[in-house]
Order: structure tokens, then sequence, then C-alpha cells
């Protein structure tokens, strides 16, 4: 990202300008954080926060993971690492500028025809971290209505900044001390997009070493918008003379720094590419949302990377790229590499998260799915921890579902990554209970393809590739160092001891007696690691097997309650199949009382006219007694047969019958009746 300094003649000093910090600081609301119209805006492609695989290293009260000099994967892929989250390098890294406000030391100063600026206050190294660029994070729809209202209440300065696509930074009304960074183009400064937290922030970084008085500038047309034309003031040799307005929109447009270095092409290259077109009046295609020159990147054809520096750069834009043509030519770079140290860089960062968003991407470009998975195939062999986090694998499966003619290479590359081993990462635990080893782990840098592995309570290093373990580290391994500067004492002291007084040497008895100690503190870590490992091995298996029980038992329940349901079930049809037969043998049964009844009705009642007459009987009495009757003959034939029918005529036989059964009755009746008029009469 950096350039070559210029002459030291050519730096201005504005340290004798008085500080307008305090001034400058009541003409806007001064943020601490961006603020969101809405909950989405700002939000990673990629949210899903990923993990680096730094070492805890604290001394003197800091944890010095992560730092500048380190290889932190999330550092050169500009994601910040976040406590709690990133497992093994610890709380409070280095890697957490931006959440830490870790700003640089400047102030506000009054210009002459510029306004205010921001200068250094004290020397800034190439590539620190000045300070976040803060303001309102809104969608375009508004930008775009905000551009013509600032414009209508003639705001001189304007403060929009492209977050994403389809998402600016507004830092006219709330922002922070960066809003007053003054353009140049020639820069000493430049603007990245990091990952935080899963929220996209726009720092300002130098671009080379800044002194102090020098006032902190970066390239607007680049990375900011505006209404109306405005005069630049920044005095360079290159100076393209306007900001805004035409000019603007033109300049506006041209690739983001770090999305032109990835692709290895200047902005003075795509200037040029511009003032050709123009001269030449044919009309520039942009890019709907993300607005760059959709010809000029067609028409670029980057050679494949060259060096890790190239692998990085390519990856920290293609884990947040959403542009197919972008992520393409990015992609083709990496298609083109040969150096198998290469490929591990790019597995190493965070390369199979990067390749399963490529896939959901040209998922329906049978090209472009070609071209990824053969590259995955070219991938060397590695831990197979990388595939699973990322789910690579599923995607593939996805693909080949999807896309036929890419099943037979899916088979393949997943047949390869079946055979991959898995094992458990190295952690902070790890690294505490092995402080006192003779090989401190958090200081080797290994070769490419080696990986420090957990195996059997032990760490172990691992190259898939060449299938081989290690208990001490590889040859071409080196020892890194904590980037925090020291002074000649503290070098002397760290040569001859920790009070600067001259370290005895050992003789070879005492030398011994202290590396045998060093070895069994090394068992003792290493033996408790086991024991500890084994107790959450025995506390997952308990755990595992109270679900199972969980489970088995909640099965149980739900096949008793099953059974249950069932057996009421065959209960209520039951009750219903017999409910139904009743009634139907009630409506047979009433239909043949019907029939009984009509059939005795037919003659009993003449049977009963003698008694009227001879025993003052009255014809209502009668009645009552020949209905009587009649239901009682009934009811016997149901009970003898509820089937049978009466016949048409009653026989001679059944006549006899029925008039003895009247005879017999009604006898017991007269009987009764004179015994009840006599009691009447007493």
């Amino acid at each position: 990202m950096s350039s070559r300094s210029p002459s030291p003649v050519a730096t201005k000093k504005f340290d004798a300008y008085e500080d307008k910090t305090q001034e400058a600081l009541a003409t806007f609301e001064n943020l601490e954080e961006c603020s969101y119209a809405l909950k989405r805006l700002g939000s990673a492609k990629n949210n899903e926060f990923m993990e680096c695989d730094c070492f805890e290293d604290f001394s003197e009260g800091f944890n010095h993971a992560c730092d500048e000099n380190s290889d932190c994967i999330n550092r050169l892929t500009l994601i910040e690492c976040v406590n709690g989250l990133c497992g093994s390098c610890g709380d409070d890294c280095q890697n957490q500028r931006f959440q830490k406000k870790q700003y640089a030391d400047i102030a506000v100063f009054q210009t002459k025809l510029k306004g205010y600026g921001v200068r250094a206050e004290s020397d800034i190294e190439e590539n620190q971290f000045i300070y976040e660029y803060k303001g309102e994070v809104i969608a375009e729809e508004e930008f775009r209505e905000r551009l013509v209202e600032y414009d209508e209440r003639n705001y001189k300065h304007f403060y929009f900044m492209m977050l994403q696509n389809g998402e600016f930074i507004d830092a006219t009304l709330k922002g922070s001390l960066a809003r007053f960074c003054n353009h140049s183009c020639n820069p000493n400064a430049y603007v990245n997009k990091w990952v935080v937290a899963g929220k996209l922030r726009m720092g300002i970084f130098a671009k080379r070493k800044i002194s102090r008085g020098e006032e902190i500038t970066f390239d607007y047309n680049v990375d900011r918008y505006g209404a109306t034309a405005q005069k630049c003031y920044c005095e360079e040799p290159n100076c393209i003379g306007f900001l805004g307005g035409k000019t603007q929109t033109d300049a506006a447009s041209l690739l983001p720094q770090n999305i032109a270095d990835a692709l290895a092409v200047s902005s003075s290259a795509e200037k040029k590419w511009i003032k050709m077109k123009k001269s030449q009046g044919l009309k520039i295609e942009k890019a709907e949302g993300n607005n760059f020159n959709i010809e000029f990147v067609e028409s670029l054809h980057p050679s494949g990377c060259e060096n890790p520096q190239d692998v990085t750069k390519v990856m920290s834009v293609l884990l947040q790229a959403d542009d197919r043509l972008i992520a393409q030519k990015l992609f083709n770079r990496l298609y083109e590499i040969e150096d198998e140290s290469l490929h591990h860089q790019v597995i190493k960062l965070h390369g199979y998260t990067c390749l399963a968003k490529l896939l959901q991407i040209f998922e329906d470009d049978l090209e472009m799915g070609q071209k990824i998975v053969s590259f995955l195939l070219k991938l060397p062999k590695t831990t197979k921890n990388g595939i699973t986090a990322s789910q690579i694998d599923q995607q593939v499966s996805y693909l080949k579902e999807k896309q036929k003619g890419l099943a037979e290479d899916c088979d393949e590359l997943l047949a390869k990554w079946a055979e991959f081993e898995t094992y458990k990462r190295i952690d902070k635990k790890d690294i505490r209970e092995a402080s006192n080893r003779m090989v401190d782990l958090r200081r080797i840098r290994l070769p490419p393809g080696w990986e420090i592995v957990h195996e059997n309570g032990k760490p172990m290093y691992y190259n898939a590739q060449q299938k081989t373990k290690l208990h001490n580290p590889p040859t071409g391994s080196s020892k890194t160092f904590n980037s925090k500067p020291y002074s000649a004492k503290d070098s002397a002291s760290r040569r001859n001891g920790t009070n600067g007084t001259k370290r005895p040497r050992l003789d070879n008895e005492e030398y011994e007696k202290n590396k045998q100690k060093r070895l069994e503190m090394e068992m003792e870590a290493i033996e408790q690691a086991k024991k500890e490992e084994m107790r959450a091995l025995k506390g997952k298996m308990e755990l595992e097997n109270q679900k199972r029980n969980d489970l088995l038992r909640i099965i149980e329940e739900a096949n008793k309650q099953r059974e249950l349901e069932k057996e009421a079930q065959i209960k209520e049809e039951k009750e219903r199949e017999e409910r139904k037969l009743k009634k139907k043998k009630l409506s047979q049964t009433n239909h043949l009382e019907h029939k009984w009844n009509k059939f005795f009705a037919s003659f009993v009642p003449n049977l009963l006219r003698k008694y009227e007459h001879e025993n003052d009987l009255s014809h209502d009495h009668a009645k009552l007694c020949a209905r009587d009757i009649v239901k009682i003959l009934t009811a016997k034939e149901l009970k003898k047969d509820l089937t049978k029918s009466p016949p048409k005529e009653p026989t001679k036989e059944k006549r006899l019958k029925v008039k003895q059964f009247t005879q017999s009755y009604m006898e017991k009746f007269l009987q009764k009746r004179k015994k009840d008029l006599r009691n009447h009469k007493q």
C-alpha cells in the first residue's frame, strides 16, 4: 500500500500554526461510533467471524499477539480480532485499533485556502492507523437526497465517503476529526476498509512516514463525493485542478485503492485511460451501484500473484468482494499461481472461506465453477479443520447437483478432502500450560505447509502434504519477536539480565540440572493437559449420555402417549360401532314392535266388548286394558324372536291363546277393580 516517500525538501510543515482542534469540534457533532440509519447498513458481506491463528503473548502487562510484525491472518486480510471470539490470540491483542480508538497524535489547524486541516503532532510511521472516518451511515437513496439538500444550502465543504455498494458515510453534521483531512493529488495517507465485529469501518492510514507538523491528506477523488465543483489547492505537480461536480463524477469512479492494489493497477493508469476515452468522445460505462469503470476493469489482465504480498492484497479484497467482475479478475490472479508456498498462503488467509463464497457468487457460471474447483484440486493437502469450518464441502456438493457437468471433478475434490485429517488446534490454554517449555510455541514462524496441531495432549508440527509429524520445529522455522520498541538500556538488560548486571555462565552440572528441571516441568504440564483433556472428554461423554438418556425417555414417553392415543381411538371406534349397531337393532325392534302391536290390536279390542256389558266396564277402561294386553303380547313375541314378523292373519290357535290370556288378564283386572272400589267406599 505504500509508495516512495517524497523528498524531505518538498515536505511542508504546519506545526507553527495555532491549534484549532477545540474550535473545529464545535462545528459538528463528534461521534464515538458511526450511527446507522438502518440496522442492516454497514454489515460486512461475509458476516461470519473468522479467527486468526496467533498465540497469546503477554509480557509487561500487555498482550503483544497480532502486532504489526506478526503473520496474523486477520490483520493481513483487514479484519480486527474481537475479545471472546478469537480463541488463541487472547483478549486485548494488538489487532484492535478501531475498537480501542488507537488514533495517532493529531491536531486541527486553519489553512490559508482550504479551511481547516489536520496535521501530525508527532511522527507517524508508514501504514500506521491515523484515525477512523466516522459519520452517519445511510443508504444510496438518502445519499442522493442529501447531495441536493447540501448543495441548495450552499455548503462549501462536503464529507461523503462510500462505504460499500449502495451505502455511504455522511460526516457533514456528525462525524470525527478525520473529516478535516484535506485532499491532495499526491497524498501521504490512504483510506482502507476494515471489518470490525461484523461491521465495515473506514480508517485513514499513513501511506509513508509522516513527520511531525506535516498536513495529513488523502485522495478525495477516490474516496469522497461532493455536489459542487471546487478548486483544488493541494499545489502538487500532478494536481487535477478541481474536486466535486463533473470532475468528481469521473474521478470518483476510480477503483478504491485497495482494489486497485489487488488488481496490480495504479490510479494514474486509470486516469490516463479516462482521459483517452474522453478525448475520443466515447461514453464511459459505470458499474451499477459500485460506480467503477466497467470497460477499464474488463481491459485488465493482471498476472498471477508472484509473492505473499500479492496474495495478501488479493485475499483481503476477495473476502469482501460483492461485484462479480472484480471477483473474477482477482480470482484469476490466484488461479495462475504455480508456487506451492503461495498456495499455502491462500489457504492460511481464510482461503477456504473465501473460495466457498466465490462458489456461491458463480454458482450459475459453469466456466468459473470449473476454474474454482480446478484451483481447489491444485491446493496442497492440509488439515481438514479449515474445510469443515468454512463448509466449503457442502458448497461443492451443492455445485455438483446444480452443475451436472462438474459432477466428476466435484466427486474427485470431495474424495480428496475425505482423506484429510482433523486435529485439535493449539489454543491459549495449551500455551499457558506449556509456558515453561524449552520451545515457546508463540515465537515459532513455520515454513509454508507446516501447522501446529494437538495430538494426544502434545503439540506437534504437522505437514499434511508430506504426511510428516515432528516433535521439534521443522527445518526452516524462525523465531519471531515483539515489535514493541525498546531502548539501548532495555537491549543491554535483555543481553545481561533484568537489572543490567552480567549473568554468570552456568557450569555443565548446573546446566544439566536446569535442563532436567525444565524437562520435568514440561512433562508435568503435558500430563496435566492430558488429565484436563480426559476430564473434559469424560464430562462431554457424561453430557452426551445424559442427552441420549433424555432423548430416549422423551421417545419412550412419546411412544406411550401414541399407544394410549391409539387405544383410546380403538375404544372410541368400537363404542361408535356398538352405538351404531344398537341404534340399528333398536330401529329394527321398533319396527317389529309396531307390526306386532298392529297385529294384536286387530282383534284384541273385540275380545273385551263382553266385559264392558257384563261388568259395567266403561269404554275408556276397556281401551286401556286392550292397549296394555297388546303391549304385553308384543313384548312376549319380541322376547321369543326379535327378527320374526307377525303373520298377516291370526291362526285359530293364536286367537285361542290370546283369548285365554285376555280372560286371565281381565279376571285379575276386575278383581283388583272391585277391591279398589270397596276400599274407596270405606
